[in-house]
């Protein structure tokens, strides 16, 4: 089985799978040419600062190469987290509070995890990280070119910004669920929400926009928004959207957003 996402392609190799670096969007191309330098030992002191940050990683993960930048793991049998909202909402709230503390573990140290639900598994001992690549690491990134790349660049290393993404989308995926969350678990899972963005404050349109998203999910999912609203404002500013649109389109989406992020507010 062999299968392509953003940033890598995988295959299965017996009980293991490998996984090779391999953007195919040209928009990530400087991320994943830049990524590609870091090489086996770079790669290695990545894993070993999640580690030591408690991020749980699959076993036997390895760097199986430097060029292309490849890694092997056993393969989690494991459901995939996103999933999981809509079977077990309770569970896969506790595992979005649990990525959320990796993230404040690692705010510190030079690594980042890409916390899209669709990167882990729930193993029977927990949740489970099963991508990490592109490695994530914040003394080597590039600066931003276009108005893609602060987005993104904002996106994957900006801790704030990374924790209202990840309760934002969580909060969205609950919204899908039949089952609803419990009150506390509910608060619990808003907790995670970075306090200094309670108050408005001028900032970069990526922040700006994850507030907004983690706002309207929070609110929808008390029963204090309508969840269609949700929906179409996350898709407003949907990220790989914004990367398929021209550079003028961009400056006009952003505009846009901006306009209904004041009415909002």
């Amino acid at each position: 089985m062999t299968a392509q996402g953003d940033f890598a392609a995988h295959h299965r190799d017996g009980d293991d799978v490998i996984k090779v670096l391999d953007g195919q969007h040209p928009a990530g191309a400087r991320f994943v040419a830049a990524a590609q330098h870091v090489g086996v030992t770079g790669m290695n002191a990545y894993l070993s600062t999640l580690r030591a940050a408690g991020v749980t990683l699959p076993p036997g993960l390895s760097v199986e190469s430097a060029r292309p930048l490849a890694v092997r793991h056993r393969w989690v049998t494991g459901p995939v987290l996103l999933d999981h909202a809509s079977v077990h909402p309770s569970r896969f709230a506790e595992a979005v509070i649990e990525i959320a503390g990796w993230v404040r573990a690692l705010d510190t140290r030079d690594a980042r995890v890409d916390t899209n639900l669709a990167n882990f598994c729930l193993a029977d001992d927990g949740v489970v990280l099963v991508d990490v690549l592109p490695p994530l690491i914040p003394s080597l990134r590039t600066e931003p070119s276009n108005m893609f790349d602060v987005l993104f660049t904002a996106l994957c290393f900006d801790t704030r910004v990374i924790l209202e993404a990840l309760i934002g989308y969580a909060a969205r995926a609950l919204l899908r669920s039949d089952v609803s969350l419990a009150v506390g678990q509910r608060e619990d899972l808003a907790r995670q929400v970075p306090q200094e963005f309670a108050e408005p404050v001028e900032a970069s349109f990526p922040a700006s926009w994850f507030r907004a998203r983690v706002g309207l999910a929070l609110r929808a999912l008390a029963g204090e928004a309508k969840p269609a609203g949700v929906h179409d404002f996350f898709a407003l500013t949907s990220v790989r959207a914004f990367r398929d649109l021209s550079e003028a389109q961009r400056a006009d989406r952003v505009q846009q957003v901006d306009k209904i992020v004041k009415e909002l507010a």
